[in-house]
């Protein structure tokens, strides 16, 4: 054999076993639970999270948080909402879900916040273009809660807007 057909036959055995390593490892699910492991959006006690949003849109902000935390527990956890949009004027509501439990969390939030049957906490006054508000101070742990403290559980805000003169049309439970 000439040195061009090993070297031909050495790449191909080389990309042969990265391929079958890299089917096995995905396989297994060891590269998708490595990822999820070493995530940098762990929820930090006391960080603040402002979440941006524009006119007629809907934003999501998910953070990981581990379950080292007791039923009933307010977490300090400032969660704020900045417009973008320096033109208009915003209706805000805010839903949340925590995955990885059944239980519902609650949140200490502002005063001008109102928690409504659909579920959805709805902001009681306009957001003007460029301004930011405070959705909640403390996210609260459900009584009847249990976690373990090795695993990691996702905590989602979703944070609907609306221009005012249509949140009639388009939000009718408001």
């Amino acid at each position: 054999m000439t040195k061009k057909e090993v070297a031909l036959t050495f790449g191909v055995v080389i990309l042969s076993i990265l391929l079958i390593t890299s089917v096995i490892l995905g396989l297994t699910g060891y590269l998708s639970s490595a990822t999820y492991l070493s995530s940098n959006a762990d929820l930090v006690v006391g960080d603040n999270v402002t979440i941006g949003v524009k006119p007629n849109e809907t934003s999501v902000v998910s953070m990981t948080f581990d379950g080292s935390f007791l039923p009933d527990e307010n977490i300090p956890q400032i969660v704020q909402i900045s417009s973008e949009d320096l033109n208009s004027t915003l209706k805000v509501r805010v839903k949340t879900q925590v995955f990885g439990t059944n239980s519902q969390f609650d949140f200490i939030t502002t005063s001008h916040f109102e928690k409504k049957e659909d579920g959805y906490y709805y902001f009681d006054e306009d957001l003007q273009g460029g301004n930011k508000i405070t959705f909640c101070n403390y996210v609260k742990t459900p009584k009847d809660g249990s976690f373990v403290s090795n695993e990691k559980y996702i905590l989602t805000f979703v944070v609907e807007t609306v221009e005012s003169e249509y949140v009639e049309t388009i939000w009718k439970n408001s």
